[in-house]
């Protein structure tokens, strides 16, 4: 089941302000939240945010 607040690797990068590939290589690691839906890459906004905070948090 997909997330009410679903993106696709594109919108995610735009988000992010990071490129597509990027993006896509840190999912493949586990790096960043998503999941893989038919082959596609997809992020919930909500656990985006939950894991910059997180990010910003070990930086501080």
């Amino acid at each position: 089941m997909l997330p009410k607040d679903a993106m696709t690797v594109k919108e995610a990068s735009t988000y992010l302000a990071m490129d597509e590939a990027t993006v896509t290589r840190m999912a493949m690691e586990r790096r960043i939240p998503s999941i893989e839906v038919e082959g596609a890459w997809v992020f919930s906004k909500k656990s985006i945010d939950k894991w910059r905070r997180q990010q910003e948090r070990r930086k501080a």
